[in-house]
């Protein structure tokens, strides 16, 4: 199973179905295209050198429990990864260098659509796939076709929550939707919903799922993607 292909064709059907009829209409920016192409292609190589270097270094290595494979492993491999990713996605706001050095280029864009979805810094990619890599291979012991199964899982759900489409409330209770995500990108806010399963939300007091449409997204000098690498100073609201 290849992961990268899966989303990204996925993906691909998920951009047509937004252009066709999406939920907030943006004019057509070319500028804005080229980032996000650009980062998104430099998602699908970090993940292409996670496989062939540390997912390769961890299978097979030291385990704390050996769960390796089936549907039970998976699903406690999706749990442990949402529950730690909730927590480390707080700290990437609540700690200034975290915000500052791996999160801030996510947050950046006003457009909230499937390709914002790997619009990210290359530090917060290699971070999130020596993360992922360390909870299921080192932590749960899953086989590789599990960990591949639970990483596809949270691939596909990032598409799914930066969506640019309406979705029923009533799903809200159960993952993470767009609108719920369009709040956590609110501009001059982010103190919301940061797990795909509201479930963490809940119990940890941070959810909120919303019955309209929340303000502007996204930075005033969203455009200034390299300095926003550097760290540099950046207008955010």
């Amino acid at each position: 199973m290849n992961v990268t292909f899966t989303v990204l064709l996925t993906g691909l059907v998920m951009l047509l179905v937004e252009q066709w009829r999406p939920a907030w209409r943006r004019d057509r920016n070319m500028g804005w295209l080229l980032r996000a192409a650009g980062f998104n292609t430099l998602q699908a190589l970090i993940a292409y050198v996670g496989v062939q270097t540390w997912d390769r270094l961890l299978e097979g290595g030291f385990v704390l429990v050996r769960l390796d494979d089936g549907a039970g492993a998976v699903a406690t491999g999706y749990l442990l990864v949402t529950v730690v990713y909730y927590w480390w996605h707080r700290a990437r706001h609540s700690v200034p260098g975290l915000w500052r050095w791996v999160h801030r280029v996510h947050h950046s864009p006003a457009r909230i659509e499937v390709l914002t979805s790997f619009y990210k810094h290359p530090v917060e990619l290699v971070l999130n796939g020596v993360l992922s890599s360390l909870l299921l291979y080192t932590a749960l012991g899953l086989s590789p076709l599990a960990v591949t199964t639970v990483v596809l899982i949270t691939g596909l759900a990032e598409l799914f929550y930066h969506w640019n489409v309406r979705t029923p409330r009533w799903l809200g209770w159960f993952f993470q939707r767009p609108e719920m995500h369009r709040v956590h990108h609110e501009r001059g806010l982010h103190t919301s919903n940061f797990s795909d399963l509201p479930l963490w939300d809940a119990l940890f007091g941070t959810l909120y799922n919303p019955h309209e449409d929340v303000g502007l997204c996204g930075f005033v000098d969203e455009r200034r993607w390299f300095d926003l690498i550097l760290g540099k100073p950046v207008r955010e609201k």
